[in-house]
């Protein structure tokens, strides 16, 4: 077995190996020719870099001359032999070396004297190669330790921006709430002002046309029968009525914008209150992500380190051993995500199994509900018998004329909503999508970001659908319930696909647009920016949205 032809200081040997090396194994080989300066290694060195016809006649240590060198070391005259003094060993002498060989070995190449090599050299040298790869595994066990603590720092930021967008979804609401109530409390304010005028007039008429004290008692002392006395009184006792609805009115409208305004109030103070703890939380989250980025870039740079000197103990380069290590990782990588794509795609069937038996049973009680039983309709009185039914009680009422001629005006009704985009899959808008998240590649990712000065991942999806006319809220979570469920498996291009931290729409915390052949368009996350990669399957949910 061969090893590759180790440079100890620019000088390079063919080497075999003895039988400490080999004892080593080819694959944590060490040069101990490398580590000691006196070569204490039994290798047997050649001088790769004398001529030719000298390197042949050059004996090494630890091997006898052929009969060939011999005699021709005898008949050049140039080469007379000189007595030599031994050379002295740490623990056995040894024999005398050939001049010509000094005179080489001091012109071309450092000393290559063969020292003997007890058990505590070989222990060292393979306690050093232990140490250091030890180091290397403790360091990669660091590094595996230190991007899953960034994963994970990364998804509790972006975990606490889902939290601020749904609390600025949730204050955007109840500002809409506190205004649509303030509306409804000033309009019941007018009407108490205008009932109150009402009362006002009638007062002051009263007021005029009674100049005689006498007068309210007319209607009384010139009635003709007991008829007319009767109808006075009942006219009189109308009018009170009507005066005590109308202030009753005005109380009424007054309590209710009151409780209104309160109501709204309070809300608004609520949900800024979860917008400025979501604030604080996705500041948190930023800091934290932070310190993980900042402990993964020095835990690569200790690594490096590591990488450089066990390129040196086994006679590499450092980008060799730099791509090794890499190619480790992807490894390692590659086998979290295919256990995690085999993981998804079971809660993907699942999620169809569960979806089409949801339907199936929709299904069955369907005619059921629109089909109800004799004895429910027998029971149900006919809207004539409720109004006649309804009828005794109504007499004591007020006159129907009278109750709707007093009442308040109803507020103008809201507008009704935009439909909802269809649930079937909308190939244009998908397409319109797509091309505009395209136009968004290389924007930087900006937290809760929705221009192209930068864009979050539901900003992303927020805006992409905007060009093709679909209105998306700027939070995933809130996004999830937008569209129609469909299992992952399924997935068309344009669909969103989500993340969660739990596997529910509450701990999700990003979300990308399918573009199909299980590559996506996303924001990914801080430092980075808008880009076409492969789909990850690690904490997807089980369902694509269709819009």
């Amino acid at each position: 077995m061969q090893a590759q032809p180790p440079n100890y200081r620019g000088v390079s040997y063919d080497c075999e190996y003895c039988e400490i090396c080999f004892q080593m194994g080819p694959k944590r080989l060490v040069w101990l020719c490398r580590i000691r300066a006196d070569a204490a290694c039994r290798l047997r060195p050649l001088i790769r870099s004398a001529p030719p016809d000298s390197a042949e006649r050059i004996p090494t240590a630890g091997r006898r001359r052929s009969p060939g060198e011999a005699s021709s070391s005898r008949s050049a005259p140039s080469r007379r032999r000189t007595p030599v003094s031994p050379i002295p060993s740490r623990r056995h002498g040894h024999g005398v070396v050939a001049t010509a060989v000094v005179a080489l070995a001091c012109t071309l190449a450092p000393s290559v004297l063969a020292d003997p090599v007890d058990q505590s050299d070989i222990d060292r040298s393979k306690a050093s190669e232990r140490s250091t790869s030890t180091s290397i595994a403790s360091l990669e066990a660091r590094l595996a330790q230190e991007s899953s603590n960034l994963e994970e720092a990364q998804i509790k930021a972006q975990s606490a921006n889902e939290d601020y967008l749904a609390a600025v979804d949730e204050l955007n609401k109840a500002t809409k709430d506190a205004q649509t109530a303030q509306a409804n409390a000033d309009s019941a304010a007018d009407s108490t002002t205008s009932a109150r005028s009402d009362l006002g007039s009638i007062v002051v008429q009263t007021y005029q046309e009674s100049g005689n004290p006498l007068d309210p008692l007319t209607p009384y002392l010139t009635s003709e029968s007991l008829a007319d006395l009767a109808d006075a009184d009942v006219a009189l006792t109308r009018a009170g009525e009507k005066n005590n609805a109308k202030v009753q009115n005005v109380e009424a409208l007054e309590a209710v914008a009151t409780s209104m305004q309160t109501i709204a109030d309070q809300k608004v103070k609520a949900k800024e209150a979860a917008k400025t703890s979501a604030e604080t939380a996705k500041t948190d989250a930023e800091a934290a992500a932070n310190e993980a980025q900042s402990a993964v870039t020095t835990t690569r740079t200790n690594r490096q380190s590591l990488i450089t000197q066990l390129a040196a103990q086994r006679n590499t380069t450092v980008e060799l051993e730099t791509k090794y290590q890499n190619q480790v990782e992807s490894e390692r990588k590659a086998r979290e995500e295919a256990a995690a794509q085999a993981a998804a795609k079971a809660a993907s069937e699942k999620a169809a199994a569960d979806l089409a038996q949801k339907q199936a049973e929709q299904a069955a009680a369907q005619p059921q509900e629109s089909a109800p039983a004799p004895q429910e309709q027998a029971s149900r009185p006919s809207p004539g018998q409720q109004s006649s039914a309804q009828e005794p009680a109504t007499t004591s009422q007020p006159e129907p004329e009278a109750a709707e001629e007093e009442t308040a005006p109803a507020p103008a009704p809201a507008p009704a909503p935009e439909p909802a985009p269809a649930p079937a899959h909308s190939g244009s808008a998908a397409s319109t999508a797509i091309n505009a998240a395209m136009g968004y590649l290389g924007t930087p990712y900006v937290w809760a970001g929705e221009s192209a000065a930068g864009l979050d991942c539901s900003g992303l999806t927020m805006v992409s659908y905007a060009a093709a006319g679909v209105e998306l809220t700027h939070s995933s979570r809130v996004q999830y319930g937008e569209g129609s469920l469909v299992p992952l498996d399924a997935a068309q291009p344009g669909d969103l696909v989500f993340w969660s931290s739990d596997g529910s729409q509450s701990g999700i915390y990003h979300v990308a647009i399918y573009l199909g052949d299980d590559m996506m368009i996303e924001a990914p996350t801080f430092g980075m920016t808008v880009r076409v990669t492969s789909m990850r399957y690690s904490g997807i949910m089980p369902y694509a949205v269709r819009l």
